[in-house]
């Protein structure tokens, strides 16, 4: 009987092992089937948009009909993997702003031609509402798009899971559009929007996607990129960072649809809003105090593309990289939600800036939020003041290059 029981527990063993190689193959194989289809999803060069889609895009153009005139959107449509994805850009008609730059002005022509092209990328939960944004690049000689992502403010259809993402590049093609779009757009109005720079700009999630759209897209040479508190890591301690949301990114390959509901407080949203203690109106149901329903997928979405970055990305563009010079995400409202992070950890975007390109400059902005440029109004100044500067030095360096 003893030497049965020994080998019976023998057995049990050599099962479990067994059991466990297999899990382990089985897991192996399909983490490597996902991660080919991930990464089939944008192969790295630029798939040409079709001529007759931008020009579409731009005969469908209305005015916004959330910011009134002057302000236009245009509705994009992409497809990625067989899915179809809305997306809209939205347009500052350049020359709109009444405090034109007049250094911008062509006294000789009495026109005001454009120095470049500005493409902003909002952040999680967000959509473009700031106009302040538009006018301060149309005064500086810009002209500016920004474009609302799918699933987000003015792309956001009933039944569409807000803001939720499989992977950040199902997003490329609908930049690629409004990259083209943007360019046929200033060109129409401008005679020469395709050999203007094109500079990037993004926040949070956006800054994210922004450094990963460019990283994948070194033929199109941006002539700046700016990132307004880039989302390059969980704002988590060190083991939830380095150790759980890797395995619940593993976890994702099998339950991306699974919910985790709303995480994060509203302190970010209360110290923004006019309603609260801020300055900005928005539309609450495309921008909500609670961050909306999230799911695994997301958070794999999110982690796979910081960890791209924090291998180190070759972007070759000028980069600046804002933040603030503190952070504050506790659950019970304080004044320093006033002029603090109150989302992100700005040490973990001061420790990742470095590994977006060969170029890169950080700068620290006291008293900022999380979007800078929603801090109260002599922060965002500050904010707005290094972000031209930077624009206008890198364009001038890129043309000195030239010559």
């Amino acid at each position: 009987m003893h030497l049965q029981g020994v080998l019976v527990k023998k057995f049990r063993l050599v099962a479990v092992g067994l059991i466990f190689v297999v899990a382990v193959l089985f897991h192996i194989g399909f983490a490597n089937g996902v991660l080919e289809e991930e990464r089939a999803l944008d192969s790295g060069v630029k798939v040409p948009v079709s001529a007759h889609d931008v020009w579409q895009a731009y005969a469908g153009g209305i005015d916004d009909v959330a910011l009134g005139a002057p302000f236009r959107q245009y509705g994009m449509r992409t497809n990625v993997g067989g899915k179809e994805f809305r997306s809209t850009l939205v347009e500052f008609p350049f020359g709109s702003s009444a405090a034109v730059d007049s250094a911008a002005v062509d006294s000789a022509a009495g026109a005001k031609p454009a120095r470049g092209i500005i493409l902003y990328v909002h952040g999680y939960n967000d959509y473009y509402f700031q106009k302040e944004m538009a006018q301060k690049a149309d005064s500086a000689g810009y002209a500016f798009f920004a474009i609302d992502l799918h699933y987000c403010g003015r792309s956001f259809a009933p039944g569409d899971r807000r803001g939720d993402l499989r992977n950040m590049r199902e997003f490329f093609p609908e930049l690629d559009f409004a990259v083209e779009l943007a360019r046929a757009i200033t060109k129409e109005r401008a005679g020469h929007g395709h050999s203007l720079p094109l500079v990037l700009m993004g926040h949070s999630q956006g800054g994210l996607l922004v450094s990963f759209y460019a990283e994948s897209r070194p033929a199109e040479k941006f002539a700046a990129i700016v990132l307004n508190s880039p989302f390059f890591d969980f704002n988590f301690n060190w083991l939830v960072r380095n150790v759980a949301i890797p395995v619940i990114s593993e976890l994702a390959m099998y339950l991306p649809d699974f919910s985790i509901g709303s995480s994060g407080n509203p302190n970010y949203a209360y110290a923004i809003n006019r309603e609260r203690y801020g300055e900005w109106q928005y539309n609450t149901e495309w921008k909500s105090e609670e961050r909306p329903e999230q799911f695994l997928g997301w958070i794999r979405g999110v982690h796979r593309a910081q960890l791209e970055l924090h291998k180190g990305f070759h972007i070759n563009s000028p980069v600046l990289v804002l933040h603030g010079d503190c952070s504050d995400d506790d659950d019970e409202w304080s004044e320093n939600q006033m002029h603090c992070d109150g989302v992100l950890d700005v040490e973990h975007i001061e420790m990742w800036a470095p590994k977006v390109g060969t170029k890169v400059t950080t700068e620290t902005v006291a008293g900022g939020l999380h979007d800078l440029y929603l801090s109260r109004k002599d922060v965002r100044d500050e904010a707005y003041a290094k972000t031209f500067r930077f624009i206008d030095e890198s364009l001038r360096g890129a043309e000195r290059a030239a010559d």
